[in-house]
């Protein structure tokens, strides 16, 4: 089937264009590519440039083409419509090849959004000269491939018309256009570096590149180039448009040889993107041939660690294998009633966590827990702590609403404010707790220990992190908090780690890393159907990167004296797995000066591999910055690094986060974060917050709670609506739909009658984020009652240019980066931006596909390029099915309005002590100690600044 028509005949004398130019901005509107350097040949007079494909055309203009014209030109973009043949479409390396055109002088036809048939006239080479028109291909993941190399690769689709042959070969024949030519890790040519390069068996030359990526050395048609990139430290050599079957990539010198007549390659060198471990530590710097595959959310996450835990099992004549897991915390109770253990998959009982480790334990699987352990008094009754219960779930509750009902939902900060903050509410209320008591009511893993303990007391281990409030530098030991002094606690740090190591009965160990807890509010798809929606990422490893999983479960074993499930394999015993580079990394804290807290022994200088590495990949970015953050309330270090890449010209800087930061005063930090990326950003800025689709609430306390109707009409402009029945209100605050208008009940108005009541509303008078626009609604329609959940992102995720990926469990703060004990991942695919298993890319397309609300397999075709994809993060309403929306989503509205009644005792005291939380606790006390503690590793530590609110 012929779906590519050759876009200039025979005979054409075509000029090869040195060096690339990038296409122009235009006028509106604007082109997809814009900005972007391409290889063109220029065309002359006369000539007739056919349209390669059926397609849509975009037609714009621009005063001057830098570096092919400096008068006035007509620019054409022709976009394909793939479907003409999916199969050709998908054979050609790079994606979606787009045809560009440049014509001189002012031309009125085809217009933006004609579509032509492949081989119907697109332009004709005006006037007179050498080159009145240029043509060129951008493709979707942005390489800029030479004119040769972009007709080759549309012509590996097979789907080319008979005379396509013959255009490559016109092209291959002129000047210089089987020159090896070498591109940065974005796919823009490289103007300065040193390569050694031989051709066949000749001896290597050295090039000292300078324009445009062209080595000045040929590669016939049948022979083969070997690159070494001698000119960086530790290069990735990766070469372009090969079959996606065969790994032809190189890393760290080793040198690459191409295909035969190859002629393109990409180069980075990781020494610029992963950072050396500190002194001290054993982890090493990186493995290559490991594979990192993600994994989108709790239930996809906990189907595919049951499988692999009872891979474990003995099976086929192997032995049992082993099973370590290492915990924020394990939590053995459902969401709604903990006398209920939760199934790690839905609706098979056997998969609760006790189930699952008992069944191990049976068949002989050696399987052992590292348990995150929170309170660490210093004495056995504690004074400081009145009415520690209760006032620990309240002050939790200040953070969020839904927090109260979750329990657990946060990580380290949400929980240890509320454990600290008890000492500062001592003034206010009762005291008399004791230890038993907050241990029984707040370890949220003790009745899982309590269990495993009767089952066999050597499977789990308490593990207490021993950073303490002498080793930050930001506050006076004993610390105070509205004046009380706290000297029952004097540690707040945990381990925060979320990682699993597996030896199947056979086969290679692996594991798994990244932000998802044994946690019963975790469960969730990426639609979001959950009632209290939860947003995260894990990922699988395998290959020779586990052995750092291994150490690092073996030290943090060996530190508390818990049993090693699986010792340390030796250094080359885990075979290869696939072509990425990884980068395990932690945090740990080191102890300051005269602190009494030893220092750990495999990290005796502390741990910032992790934010080093995050800096060094933000200061490598080119192309965009994604990041997905629990809080995101940076040190300076970290926003001073996205200031300067905003300075660097990166194209945009993407933010997802939940609409609270889930730390006291962590909402001023990051609003000052943010004004001041957005005075750098501007434009290419996007923030957002994801929001499920609306929930009907459970009736509870009386029935067919806010299902009603309109007494009276409700005019278009009304600010207040008549509802009935009575006693089906629920108390306002609270989202409705009234017909499809979506509105917010937020106040009574005046007393009711017999049978209605008057509310006061809030419309969005239109605005596209909320819904229908306002309209008349007659008497009798029907309005529900609905909340309308934030999704709740515990995600720690970072992709940079789609060659860069960090997943792990390391929030945005100076907690994760320089404080508790935390465990990462970072990835670089060997092929970088061509490798068909790209981590990076993958993972990318199927978050914004998420969070746009389409299959990630729609994810994968529409966001493959990330330029491209931006617009749509801030262009897609929540009307229209996507859940990512701007911050200012509900304006000064609450975000989750709960349905039910709201003027009962607990009610009342949780108002009260939401204002002591907030308003009377002192921030300076409360956000360097509680919220977002950091040690001596952190560079900023003693300097005043925005890391105060």
């Amino acid at each position: 089937m012929t779906t590519f028509m050759t876009p200039v005949m025979h005979g054409v004398a075509m000029q090869r264009l040195t060096p690339s130019a990038p296409v122009p901005v235009g006028t509106t509107p604007a082109l997809r590519f814009a900005g972007d350097p391409l290889m063109w040949i220029g065309l002359p007079p006369g000539t007739a440039i056919a349209a390669f494909a059926t397609g849509g055309i975009v037609q714009t203009t621009a005063a001057t083409v830098p570096g092919l014209s400096t008068s006035p030109c007509t620019i054409f973009q022709l976009s394909p419509l793939p479907q003409m043949n999916m199969m050709a479409f998908n054979a050609i390396q790079g994606g979606l090849p787009v045809q560009m055109v440049i014509v001189m002088g002012t031309v009125s036809t085809p217009a933006t959004d004609d579509m032509l048939v492949a081989g119907a006239t697109l332009a004709t080479a005006p006037g007179v000269g050498t080159s009145t028109a240029f043509l060129s291909f951008a493709f979707q993941d942005r390489m800029c491939r030479d004119p040769l190399s972009w007709a080759e690769a549309i012509a590996a689709s097979n789907a080319c018309d008979t005379a396509w042959a013959q255009f490559v070969l016109d092209l291959a024949a002129l000047p210089n256009a089987r020159n090896l030519r070498v591109l940065d890790h974005r796919g823009v040519p490289m103007t300065t570096g040193t390569l050694s390069v031989a051709i066949d068996a000749g001896a290597p030359q050295t090039v000292t590149l300078t324009t445009d990526g062209d080595t000045g050395i040929a590669v016939p048609a049948a022979s083969q180039a070997t690159v070494v990139a001698s000119g960086m430290t530790n290069p990735i050599v990766a070469a372009l448009d090969v079959p996606s079957t065969t790994a032809f990539d190189a890393f760290a010198n080793a040198g690459l040889q191409l295909p035969p007549g190859k002629r393109i390659v990409q180069l980075l060198d990781a020494d610029l993107w992963l950072k050396a471990p500190d002194t001290g530590v054993q982890v090493a710097r990186w493995h290559a041939n490991s594979n990192i595959e993600t994994i989108q959310e709790g239930n996809p996450y906990f189907a595919r660690l049951v499988t692999d835990i009872r891979s474990a099992k003995p099976s086929g004549g192997n032995p049992a294998g082993a099973v370590g897991l290492a915990g924020w915390a394990f939590v053995k109770g459902s969401l709604r009633d903990s006398s209920v253990d939760w199934p790690l998959v839905p609706g098979d009982g056997t998969t609760t966590i006790l189930n699952l480790i008992t069944e191990l334990h049976s068949a002989g699987v050696d399987v052992h827990l590292l348990v995150n352990r929170f309170l660490q008094w210093n004495v056995p009754t504690i004074d400081d702590a009145g009415f520690i219960v209760p006032i620990l779930f309240v002050v939790y509750a200040a953070l969020s609403p839904l927090q109260l009902l979750l329990k657990l939902q946060t990580d380290p900060a949400g929980y240890v404010v509320g454990f600290l903050m008890v000492g500062a509410l001592t003034a206010v209320l009762a005291s008399g707790a004791t230890e038993y008591l907050a241990e029984t009511e707040l370890e949220f893993s003790k009745p899982l220990m309590d269990a495993l303990q009767t089952l066999d007391p050597t499977i789990a281990t308490w593990t207490p992190y021993p950073c303490a409030f002498s080793d930050n530098p930001l506050v006076t030991v004993p610390p105070t908090i509205l004046g009380v002094t706290l000297d029952d606690v004097n540690h707040i740090g945990v381990y925060h780690q979320k990682y699993v190591i597996v030896k199947p009965a056979s086969g290679d160990v692996f594991g798994y890393l990244g932000g998802i807890d044994i946690n019963s509010d975790r469960p969730d798809t990426t639609i979001h159907r959950a009632e209290h929606p939860f947003h995260d990422v894990q990922v699988r490893l395998t290959g020779p990167a586990v052995i750092e999983l291994i150490r690092s479960y073996v030290e943090r074993a060996t530190l508390h004296s818990a049993p090693i499930p699986i010792p340390l394999p030796a250094a080359g015993s885990i075979g290869n797995a696939g072509s990425h580079v990884v980068q395990i990394a932690r945090t740990y804290f080191a102890p300051k000066s005269g602190s009494p807290t030893p220092a750990l022994t495999f990290a005796p200088a502390g741990e910032t591999t992790s934010t080093r590495t995050i800096i060094a990949a933000i200061q490598q970015a080119k192309d965009f910055i994604y990041i997905e953050d629990q809080y995101f309330t940076p040190s300076n270090a970290y926003v001073n690094a996205l200031l300067a890449a905003a300075d660097n010209g990166v194209q945009g800087l993407m933010i997802t986060m939940p609409v609270s930061t889930d730390q006291p005063y962590g909402s001023i930090r990051r609003a000052d974060v943010l004004n001041a990326l957005s005075a750098k950003w501007g434009g290419r800025l996007s923030t957002g917050m994801p929001v499920r689709r609306y929930l009907h609430e459970i009736p509870g306390l009386v029935t067919n709670l806010g299902r009603l109707s309109l007494a009276t009409d409700l005019a278009a402009g009304a600010t207040t609506a008549v509802l009935q029945p009575v006693g089906r209100l629920p108390a306002p605050p609270f989202w409705a739909f009234i017909g499809n208008e979506l509105v917010l009940v937020y106040a009574i108005s005046g007393p009711p009658s017999t049978t209605s009541q008057m509310v006061e509303i809030i419309r969005p008078g239109g605005a596209p984020s909320w819904g229908a626009k306002p309209i008349m609604h007659p008497a009798t329609t029907p309005v529900l009652a609905v909340q309308i959940p934030g999704i709740y992102v515990h995600a720690k995720v970072m992709i940079i240019d789609d060659v860069f990926l960090f997943v792990g469990s390391s929030n945005v703060n100076r907690r994760g980066h320089y404080h508790d004990g935390e465990m990462n991942s970072f990835t670089i695919p060997q092929r970088l931006r061509s490798d068909p298993t790209n981590p990076a890319r993958i993972l990318r397309s199927h978050l914004m596909a998420e969070h746009l609300g389409v299959s990630p397999e729609m994810g994968q075709s529409l966001f493959a390029d990330p330029i491209s994809a931006l617009p749509y993060l801030n262009t897609t309403t929540w009307y229209e099915g996507a859940h990512r929306q701007p911050l200012s989503f509900f304006g000064s509205a609450p975000p989750d309005v709960p349905i039910g009644p709201s003027s009962s005792i607990p009610g009342f005291l949780l108002q009260i002590l939401i204002g002591i939380a907030r308003e009377t606790a002192g921030k300076a006390d409360v956000w360097p100690l509680m919220a977002d503690p950091t040690t001596i590793l952190d560079p900023t530590s003693t300097v005043s600044g925005p890391e105060y609110p």
